[in-house]
């Protein structure tokens, strides 16, 4: 067992992170059976199904602790009980793997669902040029400082009138709070395949982020003017340029990488890409002992980061580079707290570093980010 209390797979439960043993506590627990214990014995016990408070089945669990084998005289299960326990962990492994295959059937169709629903939202959105996209082309204008080149609007879509859907009604049905014109971008596997959207609300008379005031939740804070739909973890935003190009760049948000890309004149060699947010950027984090660093934040008070990534992770975990890529930057946000920044940043250069590519992180001036640093120059 690894030192420390890493959630581990339930030999009960199921549970695949409640069961954990901590050599230095010398402890062992699951939070799922809601059962622990301090004694070698009792984990064996557990783990055998043993009932230790019958002779037989405590001097089974000693033998099995010690690795030898009982002495003659010592006291035995019987046949029958011995079957009879069998059969009980028998039993409950499967109706354990039932539990979890129906759990996992009924999260793949809600996963499904919310991908169904997101693909509509992107595929019936308006494709540029038309009419009435003059304020999505205003709006990445007014972000960015450059204006789009046509292959922007290969990717980015607009609804000039889509509902925003928040909280429910004394029915329990969802109510629109507000309706107005939208930028809605996909989020895609490697494969192209759309597995989920952005949308961005647009008010152009609210600047400098051209974003409606949409009313504050219930705890006061005020709500977002983007919303993601679908699966958003382990896919990316492709903003323009050829996803098979050498080069990528790219960051959390959609301005931020467009601003570059227009900085860059749309480099017909790079794909250019948006994570969506930190976390599908950075990925998870090894939050295992001495795997931390502190820093002092402005109210006296230590900040604890996490600057290296988890090393089990799995393609869905975050955004993926291809291994033809052969360089990658990395954008980073100014105006976010820079500590957690930093450490998220360094865990997305760890994660997407391979042999024979080089992969660099861009910092804006702190308190900016590429967006608003951009778009001052008109």
């Amino acid at each position: 067992m690894a030192r420390g209390d890493k959630g581990q797979p339930c030999p009960h439960c199921g549970g695949k992170d409640r069961f954990s043993v901590n050599l230095t506590k010398q402890a062992w627990n699951c939070r799922g059976c809601n059962t622990g214990g301090r004694t070698g014995i009792g984990l064996i016990g557990f783990v055998l199904g043993l009932d230790l408070h019958v002779r037989a089945q405590y001097f089974e669990a000693c033998s099995k602790a010690l690795d030898e084998v009982l002495p003659d005289e010592a006291e035995r299960e019987t046949a029958d009980d011995r079957a009879a326990r069998l059969q009980r962990i028998s039993q409950a492994r499967a109706e354990r793997a039932a539990k979890e295959a129906a759990q996992q059937q009924a999260q793949n169709a809600f996963r499904q669902k919310e991908i169904d629903r997101a693909r509509g939202i992107y595929l019936n959105a308006k494709i540029a040029p038309k009419p009435d996209d003059t304020f999505l082309r205003a709006y990445l204008a007014a972000r960015t400082g450059y204006l789009m080149s046509d292959p922007v609007f290969e990717n980015i879509r607009f609804n000039p009138n889509l509902s925003y859907w928040n909280g429910e009604d004394e029915m329990g049905r969802p109510v629109s709070i507000y309706s107005g014109y939208a930028m809605i971008a996909p989020f895609v596997d490697l494969s192209g395949k759309v597995i989920g959207c952005h949308t961005t609300w647009i008010d152009m008379n609210n600047r400098p982020k051209c974003r409606p005031d949409l009313g504050r939740d219930k705890k006061g804070d005020p709500l977002p003017t983007k919303k993601m739909r679908g699966v958003k973890s382990g896919g990316l935003i492709p903003l323009c340029g050829d996803i098979d190009a050498k080069r990528w760049v790219g960051g959390e948000g959609i301005e931020n990488g467009l601003a570059v890309a227009g900085y860059e004149g749309f480099d017909r060699d790079t794909f250019y890409f948006a994570a969506g947010d930190l976390g599908n950027l950075a990925g998870p984090a090894d939050r295992g002992k001495g795997r931390s660093e502190s820093y002092p934040g402005p109210d006296g008070k230590r900040i604890r980061v996490y600057p290296h990534p988890r090393p089990d992770q799995g393609e869905t975990d975050a955004f993926q580079v291809p291994d033809h890529v052969t360089g990658l930057v990395l954008l980073a946000d100014g105006d976010s707290e820079f500590f957690f920044t930093a450490a998220a940043m360094a865990r997305a250069q760890a994660r997407t570093a391979r042999p024979g590519r080089s992969v660099n992180i861009w910092w804006p001036p702190r308190g900016a980010d590429f967006a608003s640093l951009l778009c001052k120059r008109v």
